[in-house]
């Protein structure tokens, strides 16, 4: 039997880093208003990755799951640096970014899920399996919006706005989702 405590702590932490990331993005829309709130709101966003990363490395030895999704991770965080909209190679590390989030996610969610059936908390395991679902949602929607944005945007550019409208939509309704899970999930494991 693993250490439940441990993996309740390291869900939390991710659970409280993903917030911090989510208030930092949102903060970014204010950054078009106060031009300093961007150095802050970038350092949000650096400490709440920082934070869920930080709680992936303490899982990592708990479950095999877990090793998996700081390695997703590790190499989303790779892709993400090396991702730009205006190459081709760049737009490919943005994909493989978005890849690598969406394995970090499933890893998470199985490991967790691992742990949450040993102990009969069926509820919590419901949660995750629509967590993941959403989340899987959520990055076929952004990528298929982005793509026909990018080829509606010269025919019809109100149709490109509605696409990256709907895809936040669903991508905000994964997240509520997935940081709900992982609430539950420390919780039941604590």
């Amino acid at each position: 039997m693993r250490d439940t405590g441990k993996i309740s702590e390291g869900l939390n932490l991710m659970y409280v880093g993903n917030m911090i990331a989510i208030v930092s993005a949102l903060c970014m829309l204010l950054t078009f208003i106060i031009l300093p709130l961007v150095i802050l709101t970038s350092i949000a966003a650096f400490i709440g990755g920082v934070v869920c990363l930080v709680g992936l490395a303490k899982l990592r030895n708990e479950h095999e799951d877990y090793m998996s999704a700081l390695m997703a991770c590790v190499l989303g965080i790779v892709f993400g640096l090396l991702s730009n909209n205006e190459s081709v190679f760049g737009s490919l590390m943005s994909l493989a970014n978005t890849i690598c989030a969406l394995l970090e996610t499933y890893f998470v969610i199985r490991g967790t899920n691992s742990f949450l059936q040993e102990r009969g908390c069926l509820m919590e395991v419901a949660m995750g399996d629509k967590a993941w679902r959403w989340t899987l949602i959520s990055a076929v929607a952004g990528v298929a919006a982005a793509v026909l944005a990018a080829v509606s945007l010269f025919a019809a550019p109100g149709l490109s706005i509605v696409l990256v409208l709907g895809a936040l939509g669903v991508s905000i309704a994964a997240l509520v989702f997935y940081l709900s899970y992982l609430k539950a999930g420390a919780a039941a494991l604590s």
